[in-house]
């Protein structure tokens, strides 16, 4: 992972973006009537919104462990992704497709080309716009 260090402008959007996840977070809890919850993120939304205006400097530290935290879950999901995909539906389908001998390359076809001819339909100008 390379080094981290924001620079003010970084700070403060990353300030802004947080007061607004907060107050986002905020809304939610009063959706779902658990006033302290929104009291609490709303607090944190404003902590948040106002370091990131005056003084965004306040932020590095907050930053930095926050980036780190994502970088270590991104890659943590990448490979549960790529867990799933791979075992779970690349995996079942080429067995499947071994068993019931299905190539959708045509390899067993021993021609000289496997360019396939495409239907004459005439000496019609469309077909020279288009193509294919």
């Amino acid at each position: 992972m390379h080094r981290l260090n924001p620079d003010s402008k970084t700070l403060r959007k990353f300030g802004m973006t947080m007061g607004a996840a907060f107050l986002v977070i905020s809304g939610l809890f009063l959706f779902r009537q658990r006033n302290t919850g929104a009291t609490y993120s709303l607090l944190a939304s404003v902590v948040f919104s106002i370091a990131g205006l005056v003084l965004p400097i306040l932020l590095k530290s907050v930053y930095i462990v926050w980036m780190r935290f994502a970088f270590i879950l991104g890659w943590i999901n990448t490979r549960i992704i790529l867990v799933i995909l791979f075992y779970l539906i690349f995996t079942p389908l080429g067995l499947w497709m071994r068993l019931f001998r299905i190539d959708l390359l045509e390899r067993k076809n021993k021609t000289d080309s496997f360019w396939k001819e495409k239907e004459k339909i005439g000496p019609d100008p469309l077909n020279y716009e288009r193509r294919f």
